[in-house]
This record gives C-alpha cells, structure tokens and sequence, in this order.
C-alpha cells in the first residue's frame, strides 16, 4: 500500500507539473500573439485603460467598457513564500492559511492573489500580493464597476487575478479558448503530416492489398503447386539421365574395340564399366604380350595390372587382371 502511494503521488505531481509547464508555455505564446485568447478590457483607480491577454497587461486606447478592475502595484503589498511537495490544487487552502502569518491586516480586509511556480527539488515557489479591500472597493464604485467584476493586482507588466467567483467564471472561459487552442495546432500538425505520411500510408495500403491477394490465390494455386512440384522432380531426373547419358560409355564399341585387340587365344570371362573405367579378366597364353598390345592402342589408356598374372597348368593359359580409361572420342585425329 506505500508503495502504491508513493506511485499516486508521483503521478501527481509529474501532472501538477506537466499542468503548470503548459500553463507557463501558453502565456508565452500568448505574449507573442501565437494563442487564441479573449483580451479583457481593464480600468484602474486612476481611469487608465489597460488590455489583458492572458497574464500580460499593456495599454489600450479604445472606448470599450472595461469589464474588470486593475489595482496599481504602488497600492499592493509584496511576497513570497515556500511549500513543501503538495497537489497544485492544495496550495489555494495553503497561501489562504499562510496569509493568517504574514499579512499585516486581517484576512478579512485584505484580497489575495498570488501565483505558484515548481521548485527543482520539490515544493512550490509562491508569489503573492495583498491590498486593502477597501481600496478595492472604492475603485469600483469610482470606475461603477459591478462588486462582482474581476479584479487583478498589477506586478511587473502582469496581471494576477484575486481568486474570486469571477476569477472562476474567467477560468471556465480560458479552458475553452486554450481547447480551441489545442485544436488549431492538432490541426496544424495534420495538414503538415499528413503529406509526409502520404507515401507511407499508401506503401502499407499496398502490402496489405498484396497480402489480401496472397491469401486469396493462395488456397486456388495449392493443386498447381503440387504438379510444379511432380514436374521439377522430372525435370531434375530428365538432367540427371542426360548427364549420364552424355558421359556414359559407348559398351558396343568397347566390346568391339577388345574384339579387335585380343589375339584369338584369349578370352575374357568378365568385364566391368565404371564410368570411363574398364576393368576386364580372362585367360591368354602372354599376359605380358597381352598388356603391351592394349597399351598401344589409341582407345585405352593408362592400362595396367591390377594383379600378378597366375598360369593355369591344366589350361596352359595365364589368367590376368587389367584396367585401363577408355579414350573414346579423344582418341581420334
């Protein structure tokens, strides 16, 4: 639970925060011209006309009908005071105790305003001002201002507003215009965005199409892909006997080829074709005649034995092994 605690009040006040930096940023957009606002018409004791926009006061030359009161600073008393860490909206019940301390007259002859400004370290910086309320009083009777006519105390080109049920009307005013406000720049910010985005919106809108066509051909191709599949299997099997086909060796001309060589006394009883490898065994009456004779022929090459030559007595013969490489084509001239 304190810890659940401690998580609301940092919440608080990063939002207390967040609230008094808009605030603050407004008023210098205000002071520039850049924020709607509703410019109040003010009079002072002396008569003088001044114009208010947002907090910033400056003089004014038009006949409108002032609609609240302006108390010179000359005619304010000035302070400060610090808090600790507490909700902005606690500080009203806290500057309104405080005043019981520091103002020199009772709290009932005296109209308060004051502003509040964020410490680094936590806490609040309040700004005040107090004035008579009989001087408050006589300058609206003497301009013929209403007693429920909003009064501000001057301070440095600025206006504070007393906190009054006029001041809270005020409010209610300026959170329209600030709505107002914020609606212009969200609109601004689209029309400068939405151009950029453009191209992207449209690169999404166009994958996402693609992904929709995917989906929908995709379940139609499934029989095709199945016969691309059988006919890529094939096609690989077609290549691969082609390959074989192509370097394999010609057996009739081989067979040929020993018919020719062998002298009539010999016999073959086995032969093997690997590739362009041939391997041949059987009986001949000179093993090494033999050997020498195929080695001259431009058809073999490489021709050797691959085991000792072995006389069978009851034939008279000696049985041999021989391997040779099959030229083939590039035996011809």
């Amino acid at each position: 639970m304190a810890d659940k605690g401690e998580l609301q009040h940092r919440i608080s006040t990063a939002l207390d925060r967040i609230g008094w930096g808009f605030g603050d940023c407004r008023q210098l957009l205000i002071q520039r011209g850049w924020w709607p606002t509703t410019v109040q018409p003010l009079v002072s004791a002396d008569a003088s006309r001044w114009a208010l926009a947002g907090d910033w006061l400056r003089p004014r030359s038009d006949s409108r009908k002032a609609a609240g009161l302006l108390i010179p600073e000359s005619e304010c008393l000035w302070g400060t005071l610090q808090f600790a860490d507490m909700p902005h909206r606690a500080l009203g019940l806290a500057v309104q105790e405080a005043m019981w301390r520091v103002s020199p007259l009772p709290p009932d002859q005296i109209v308060v305003a004051w502003r509040a400004v964020p410490e680094a370290k936590g806490g609040w910086f309040v700004e005040w001002g107090v004035c008579r309320r009989s001087v408050q009083d006589a300058a609206l009777e003497g301009q013929t201002l209403s007693a429920a006519a909003p009064v501000f105390l001057a301070r440095q080109g600025r206006a504070l507003p007393v906190r009054s049920t006029a001041w809270t009307a005020l409010q209610k005013r300026r959170r329209w215009m600030d709505g107002l406000g914020l609606a212009g720049v969200l609109i601004v910010v689209a029309a400068i965005a939405i151009p950029a985005l453009m191209p992207l919106i449209l690169k999404r809108q166009a994958v996402v199409l693609a992904v929709r066509h995917v989906g929908a051909v995709e379940p139609q191709a499934a029989p095709l892909r199945a016969q691309l599949d059988e006919l890529r299997a094939q096609t690989v099997m077609a290549q691969d006997l082609r390959a074989g086909a192509s370097t394999a060796l010609p057996l009739a001309s081989v067979v040929e080829q020993l018919s020719e060589v062998l002298p009539d006394d010999t016999w073959l009883d086995r032969i093997e074709i690997n590739g362009g490898d041939i391997r041949i065994t059987g009986y001949t009456a000179n093993a090494v005649d033999l050997i020498a004779r195929l080695g001259r022929q431009a058809m073999f090459a490489d021709v050797r034995a691959t085991s000792a030559n072995v006389r069978d007595n009851a034939l008279n013969k000696e049985r041999f092994a021989f391997e040779m490489r099959w030229r083939g084509e590039e035996a011809k001239p």
